[in-house]
Order: C-alpha cells, then sequence, then structure tokens
C-alpha cells in the first residue's frame, strides 16, 4: 500500500492569490489492477473508489483571480491541465474540472472561483511511491 498527497497551485496571467488549495488528500491506495478515481466538487464534497482508503481528506480550491476589470460580467471560468501530476512512481490524470464563480467581478477587480476535478490512476498494476505528487492548472475568464 502506498500513501499518496497530492496539491495543486493555479497559473496565469492574472495575479492569484489562493484561499484554499486544491487538495487530493492523503489516500493509501490498495492496488491499482484498474484505474480508481477521487472527485472533488466545488461544494467541498468527494467521492473515491474502493481503491483508495481515506486518511486525510481532499478539499475543493478556492482562488482570488485579481487585476481582473472591476465589476465586470462573467459568461465562464473554465480549467484546464497545465502541467500533469507528478512526483514519485505512479501516474494520475486529471479531468472533468469543475469551477464555479458569481456572475461578476468585485468593484477591486476579483473575482473569486472554486475548482474541484476529478483524478484518476493508470489502473496498471504500477507501484505508487509514498510522495507528495503536484501539478498545476490553468484559469481561464471568459467575460461576456
Amino acid at each position: 500500500m502506498t500513501l499518496c498527497v497530492c496539491s495543486i497551485p493555479v497559473v496565469g496571467h492574472a495575479a492569484v492569490t489562493t484561499v484554499q488549495a486544491l487538495d487530493l488528500g492523503t489516500f493509501l491506495m490498495l492496488n491499482d489492477d484498474a484505474q480508481h478515481e477521487i472527485t472533488i466538487n466545488t461544494n467541498g464534497s468527494y467521492s473515491y473508489d474502493s481503491g483508495f482508503v481515506l486518511i486525510v481528506a481532499p478539499q475543493e480550491g478556492i482562488f482570488d483571480l485579481d487585476g481582473l476589470d472591476s465589476l465586470r460580467a462573467v459568461s465562464s471560468v473554465t480549467a484546464s491541465q497545465n502541467s500533469p501530476i507528478s512526483g514519485g512512481t505512479g501516474s494520475f490524470e486529471m479531468y472533468d474540472f469543475q469551477t464555479s464563480h458569481p456572475g461578476v467581478t468585485d468593484a477591486d477587480g476579483t473575482l473569486e472561483v472554486t475548482v474541484g476535478m476529478t483524478v484518476s490512476s493508470s489502473g496498471t498494476g504500477t507501484s505508487y511511491s509514498d510522495t507528495t505528487r503536484t501539478g498545476s492548472i490553468q484559469l481561464t475568464v471568459n467575460y461576456l
């Protein structure tokens, strides 16, 4: 069994303040005989399948994007992988990103964005080393 801790910082062109890091938590992986998933939702809920044993709960990411237009209507915010999760042996894939945000930036040009996602193990029978893993995502703000 292997311990895996993953956290994902955000990168982008606006100034980013991490209010709460997107953290996949701490899990023991029982085996990698199939792809196993961890899902973190923007409302703080999470789920994981029987391939993992939870030690520390995952948490959604909350980020303030600063330096945007003041009181500007936002149509959407998309999240995408900027660099894959790496560190140690075994790999995870990030996908099904979720974001939630208000419909407009505040008077200071700040937009608070909450991010969730799903990650999966490789499912190839690989042994996962006991280590902290990191990756990064990019947030794109689309105005109306």
